[in-house]
């Protein structure tokens, strides 16, 4: 039984994402593609998992309103927007210190979000998002706080829910999920996590390397195991041991702003995909670099993260071209 279904959900995207084999990237066929970019919500890409269950508890806490923040750029905070307004619940952003204008910020926009600039940087957002939901809640709201990325124990039960979604899907394709390597980009951690909490209610033993994107992977790594302890706890199952997962660092955008973008000219060419600097390209290289056959196969996680792959085309193209 898969125990992530014990709890609400608001039916956001249009799951099962697919997972096929990567077409033109590998010969030996030893790369596949999970295409949380095809969730079908918005343009929340893997984002609407951890949504589907914050904005659930938020209803069934009887809220009326969420408050969320992150960086100007940030995919979740549109998405957030976005699920909250399908919803029915008011939402307010609280942005990061940085431009003004972002595609996520416009979707937030036209869902009705009150978007609130601070001075802050984007690592202590958070804060500023407890105190906005304190005011609210002197004010005579009921307020829900989502911190950056839906980081919280609610949140990961998205991708727990995931590990038990993909599992199937390699049972499906003859695959003994044992033998694959599942490679997962990390920001807040909240995936990961997840995704460890479901692996070890499944008691698998697939290689889960996680890459870091924002964070040391020292730091990110006690986050993401006290996360992933808190969403086993949600679901009543027995926590996933440390040392069940590799975590590498990347730093962001050391690859991506060089004009090639480790793999981005490749996804876009052989499969149609269009990589975002931030989490896919550092995903990408690093599965890559792993060793892999057709039986023992790596498989990738395409979060989506389709406004910063767009920014990025023009960016990669005008240093192509010698316009940088």
């Amino acid at each position: 039984m898969n125990p992530t279904q014990q709890h609400p959900r608001a039916l956001l995207g249009a799951g099962p994402t697919p997972l096929h084999r990567a077409k033109g990237l590998r010969e030996d066929a030893s790369l596949l593609l999970k295409r949380d970019d095809l969730t079908g919500f918005g343009l929340a890409g893997n984002k609407a998992r951890p949504l589907e269950f914050l904005m659930a508890d938020a209803l069934a806490r009887g809220c009326d309103v969420v408050v969320t923040g992150g960086a100007p750029a940030s995919n979740f905070v549109g998405a957030c927007a976005h699920a909250a307004f399908v919803t029915g619940l008011a939402c307010e952003v609280l942005v990061a210190s940085g431009p003004a204008t972002s595609v996520p910020l416009q979707l937030a926009r036209a869902c009705d979000a009150l978007v609130r600039h601070t001075e802050c940087d984007r690592s202590l957002i958070d804060e500023a998002v407890d105190k906005r939901a304190g005011e609210l809640q002197a004010q005579g709201h009921r307020p829900y706080a989502v911190p950056r990325g839906g980081a919280t124990a609610v949140g990961a039960l998205g991708f727990a829910d995931a590990a038990f979604e993909v599992r199937a899907q390699l049972d499906d394709l003859g695959i003994d999920p044992n033998r694959a390597t599942i490679v997962l980009p990390v920001g807040s951690g909240a995936s990961l996590a997840g995704f460890m909490a479901g692996t070890a209610a499944m008691e698998l033993n697939w290689r889960v390397v996680g890459v870091s994107v924002s964070r040391p992977a020292d730091q990110m790594a006690a986050q993401v195991m006290i996360l992933s302890a808190a969403c086993s706890a949600l679901m009543g199952t027995s926590p996933a041991p440390s040392g069940t997962f590799a975590l590498v660092d990347r730093a962001e955008n050391d690859n991506a702003q060089d004009g090639h973008g480790g793999g981005a000219p490749l996804m876009r060419a052989s499969e149609g995909i269009l990589l975002d600097p931030h989490y896919g390209v550092p995903a990408f290289d690093v599965a890559m670099e792993l060793p892999a056959t057709d039986r023992e196969p790596v498989v990738l996680w395409q979060t989506g993260g389709l406004p910063a792959a767009i920014e990025f085309l023009g960016v990669s193209h005008s240093i192509v071209m010698g316009r940088s």
